[in-house]
């Protein structure tokens, strides 16, 4: 397969051959809706790869221009970066990221701090229960949190450091600008809860790559492999989204809930029954046997 090159598994840890995802996907603090927004397959020895952040800036600005300026961008440790957080400051976007403590910042003081020094001094004055639903289990969460006003070293916008604590040895460290100033329990958790709708997020991407055998696909050309990540996306797009925007498309989707046949109801990630009722009505149908031999010359689709 062309272009293959290293990538790290988050799930073991280790290093295999592979190709990199870059993906967006959008999600609602208070509601159950995730829309698939943009996936792009990527490898770094592609002689058109530029760098990892050229991809993410790439995906944010098409995304942008479709947005038109809504949404806040939430990123894991991985977009504790300047390359990342520069440009989207000079974007005007807003964003949560987690830090990884390790970046120095300007304090209410002026005085240059790391992250994880600030956040060890914060006042933690808000309280807060979560309960989280992990392998068929649930988990509460007993959370403390608070602000600190920051601003990056050369930069005049200012932004917070909120603090998370209460999910492990260690407190969730945020950097946002989607604040707007405000600092009441209300404000401060409403950007917990979009950093935690990550979770939300995660299961999107297992479900892409579970229910689509994302990974299991086997295509020799680079390009050909970038096509088939690009209409997985719009199918997965197609189950989560567009079923239940119209009343038939809702009985359709009813319908396909019951034909996956879960013994134990539906899970509250209902993709994964979506994708296995339409996999069962598609069973019972046959392509036919082609009248004319296929041609030996294969069309290679192409993506703006």
């Amino acid at each position: 397969m062309e272009y293959l090159a290293p990538v790290h598994d988050g799930s073991t840890g280790e290093v295999h051959a592979g190709y990199w995802l870059c993906d967006v996907t959008g999600a609602d603090v208070n509601g159950t809706e995730i829309v698939p927004l943009y996936q792009k397959l990527y490898s770094a020895e592609a002689a058109d790869f530029t760098s990892e952040n050229a991809e993410i800036l790439a995906a944010i600005d098409l995304v942008r221009t479709q947005t038109q300026g809504r949404g806040i961008w939430t990123v894991d440790r991985g977009g504790d970066r300047k390359k990342l957080l520069e440009p989207l400051l000079d974007r005007h976007e807003r964003f949560v990221i987690r830090s990884t403590g390790k970046r120095f910042v300007v304090d209410r003081k002026n005085l240059k701090r790391s992250v994880a020094e600030l956040g060890a001094k914060c006042r933690l004055r808000h309280q807060a229960r979560v309960v989280k639903i992990q392998d068929g289990q649930e988990k509460t969460y007993d959370l403390r949190y608070g602000a600190e006003p920051v601003r990056l070293a050369g930069r005049d916008e200012p932004f917070y450091l909120v603090v998370v604590a209460g999910f492990g040895e260690e407190p969730i460290l945020l950097l946002t600008n989607a604040l707007a100033g405000a600092r009441d329990s209300q404000s401060l958790w409403w950007i917990a809860q979009i950093y935690l709708t990550r979770w939300k997020i995660e299961e999107t991407f297992r479900f892409i790559k579970q229910s689509y055998n994302l990974e299991d696909i086997r295509v020799m050309k680079y390009q050909r492999l970038k096509n088939l990540v690009v209409l997985v996306t719009a199918a997965a797009y197609f189950a989560a989204t567009f079923l239940g925007q119209k009343m038939k498309l809702r009985i359709l989707c009813e319908k396909l809930l019951i034909i996956s046949q879960r013994f134990f109801g539906i899970p509250p990630f209902r993709f994964y029954a979506l994708a296995d009722g339409i996999r069962n009505v598609l069973a019972q149908t046959s392509p036919g046997i082609p009248t004319q031999p296929l041609p030996s010359s294969q069309m290679e689709l192409l993506f703006a």
